[in-house]
């Protein structure tokens, strides 16, 4: 992306659609940027030469197959959904050829543009993806390292990506929750105040919103389910094991050594 004034447009100022912005402008003072909120005419990104699509994934799905016949024919078009089968079957449907499907790998429980910051990125994994491409991801890699993230190139059409997102962000969501509601009606409401760090810890995730996962879900249910039916009988056959000191020493060490290689 050139220094010269570029032109950014942002649809979906959220969390991620406002920290981009602000990392824009950071690298580029003096940036325009449009953005495009919900119930605003699309047709408001005009010349950009950057758009930013930063809404939930069933929401940029149904903007994709717009966007051609409104932007600049040479605009770098990146989206920032978590998942990407979808979204690049869609973006391959409206024939857009400068589409880089992407997902950076920052945010938080709170989706609003108030927790938005222009280190966000900074040193943040950001995936991106479409062999169909080449040139629109080398695009993508400068821009998104101009906002200070680390580009993570793959090279299908989303598959890995959402394999590896099933493991590593969707299943802890589903668990952190899953969880909450496991104490919660087991003790109570009430008795939640005694809780400790650990589970304050552990369940973290679960003041997350619906509105988030609804499509991050529905978008990728064939990679999350089998894992979700893998932890259940996990869960079954440690409950088996409780009073087995070998096997409680086993899975904790397992678990101890996994745990040391998460980053």
């Amino acid at each position: 992306m050139p220094d010269t004034q570029p032109r950014l447009a942002v649809v979906g100022p959220g969390l991620i659609g406002t920290s981009v912005a602000l990392a824009a402008a950071r690298r580029w003072p003096g940036l325009e940027v449009r953005t495009v909120d919900q119930g605003e005419p699309l047709e408001t990104i005009g010349d950009s030469l950057v758009v930013i699509l930063a809404m939930p994934v069933d929401v940029i799905v149904q903007t994709l197959p717009r966007l051609g016949a409104i932007m600049h024919r040479h605009a770098l078009v990146i989206d920032t959904g978590s998942t990407k089968r979808a979204v690049m079957a869609a973006a391959a449907a409206a024939h857009l050829s400068q589409f880089v499907g992407g997902h950076p790998m920052a945010g938080g429980t709170s989706t609003g543009p108030s927790e938005a910051r222009a280190d966000l990125f900074d040193g943040r994994a950001w995936f991106l993806t479409n062999p169909d491409a080449p040139d629109a991801v080398r695009r993508a890699v400068k821009f998104v390292e101009a906002l200070g993230a680390r580009p993570v190139v793959l090279t299908d059409h989303g598959e890995e990506h959402d394999r590896l997102m099933a493991a590593v962000s969707h299943l802890p969501q589903l668990v952190a929750s899953a969880l909450m509601l496991t104490v919660d009606r087991a003790i109570g409401t009430d008795n939640l105040k005694w809780a400790g760090q650990g589970l304050r810890d552990t369940t973290r995730l679960a003041g997350s919103q619906a509105s988030v996962w609804e499509s991050i879900l529905a978008t990728n249910s064939q990679e999350v389910k089998p894992l979700l039916r893998r932890l259940a009988a996990e869960l079954v056959t440690l409950s088996d094991q409780l009073d087995d000191r070998e096997a409680i020493r086993t899975f904790f060490a397992e678990a101890a050594r996994a745990k040391s290689s998460c980053l």
